[in-house]
């Protein structure tokens, strides 16, 4: 027996939520990349671990929500282009992200994430490259 088909209406608002989170998890982690303990001198970042773990969080719902591998996407369409206009310079100078290997591990792993949800996870509904489980 197979599950119901969602409406159009959740699955809209389901996508609609995906990127909603891709932003509040982009601007709160460019806030929090310099932020963090340092023992030993390591700043251990808190804005790192919020894009590994809450990007892949958030993709993982997107997912069970719609069942397709579009959904942990919706994840990264919100988060990269907060990401990327928060780290680009102004006129006056101000940058937010600043060039360091945390920032660039901030980039990377905030952008794989939901991509490794998305391709390591099996979709139950839409168009897949993988046949079905039976």
């Amino acid at each position: 027996m197979s599950e119901p088909e969602p409406g159009r209406v959740f699955l809209g608002c389901s996508y609609a939520l995906g990127v909603v989170l891709g932003v509040g998890l982009g601007l709160y982690g460019v806030f929090l990349v310099p932020d963090g303990p340092r023992p030993g001198g390591t700043l251990l970042s808190v804005g790192l671990l919020l894009a590994l773990v809450g990007n892949g969080a958030a993709a993982l719902l997107v997912r069970w929500l719609t069942g397709t591998r579009l959904g942990p996407a919706t994840v990264l369409i919100g988060w990269m282009p907060v990401v990327l206009l928060l780290a680009s310079s102004r006129p006056e100078g101000d940058l937010l992200l600043q060039s360091s290997a945390t920032a660039y591990a901030f980039l990377l792993l905030g952008g794989l994430s939901p991509i490794a949800v998305a391709v390591l996870g099996g979709a139950r509904r839409g168009f897949t490259v993988l046949p079905p489980p039976r």
